[in-house]
């Protein structure tokens, strides 16, 4: 688990930016690893048209993102009413964040929904047994029913622009949202996914697979943007960036 001190040093790193300061004192979705997490991003694409915040909880990445990159169009997908409601109130008033109160994969319908007491933390999937890192050791959870949709079904409801960011952090259903992406996948230039490196959620892909998968659509990993770490330090996801490779 990361320490005090390392905590302490990245929430400094970030408040050198002015308007992260200013996120620091006054939004309720102020995260210093989503901050970090986007100014690496923006370290290695300056820019973007649009960001697909699929997995947005409360808004935590995409306050960072409008932060970093002020001239893009953000969609921020999250299935928990209680978070949806949270996300609302945090983008009151910016104009280039839109929420969806839905889940993302592969169907169109609703599915059932693992809602945990730490929400980040809620999936389709269920917290694997053997899985004792903290914040996972939260195992107040409900079953309740969300919407589900596929990104092909929106390609012609959302007047994306390119270059187009897909950032998935699904608590182990990257594989069925991209799966859901039909032909809508030739829009998308780049995909930052979280992927794990031990299992977190009961039948979740691991990073090897999921490499593979990725590559096998067609990108290539461009770097690791930010380490997760779990018990005794040990680094147990990674949010890995990708490109569309040139062929």
């Amino acid at each position: 688990m990361i320490s005090r001190i390392e905590k302490l040093f990245n929430t400094l790193a970030v408040l050198q930016c002015p308007l992260a300061l200013g996120a620091f004192f006054t939004s309720r979705a102020f995260s210093t690893p989503c901050f970090r997490l986007t100014q690496a991003l923006k370290a290695h694409q300056n820019t973007f048209g649009a960001i697909l915040d699929v997995g947005a909880n409360v808004g935590q990445f995409a306050l960072a993102a409008a932060i970093y990159f002020p001239d893009t169009d953000i969609y921020s997908f999250e299935p928990l009413p209680e978070a949806f409601a949270e996300l609302t109130k945090n983008i009151n008033g910016k104009e280039r964040i839109k929420a969806f109160k839905t889940a993302v994969g592969d169907k169109i319908g609703q599915i059932q929904f693992y809602r945990n007491h730490y929400s980040r933390l809620s999936s389709s999937r269920q917290i694997d047994t053997a899985n004792d890192n903290p914040r996972y050791r939260e195992r107040r959870m409900t079953r309740t029913t969300v919407n589900i949709i596929r990104l092909d079904s929106l390609s012609e409801i959302l007047n994306v622009q390119r270059p187009l960011l897909l950032k998935l952090d699904v608590q182990g259903m990257e594989k069925e949202v991209l799966l859901g992406s039909g032909a809508f996948l030739d829009q998308i230039d780049f995909i930052l996914c979280e992927l794990s490196l031990m299992r977190l959620y009961t039948d979740q892909p691991l990073f090897d697979e999921m490499h593979s998968f990725i590559w096998n659509l067609g990108y290539h990993l461009v770097a690791p943007l930010y380490l997760n770490k779990g018990k005794a330090g040990r680094v147990i996801e990674v949010d890995v960036l990708y490109a569309r490779r040139h062929i």
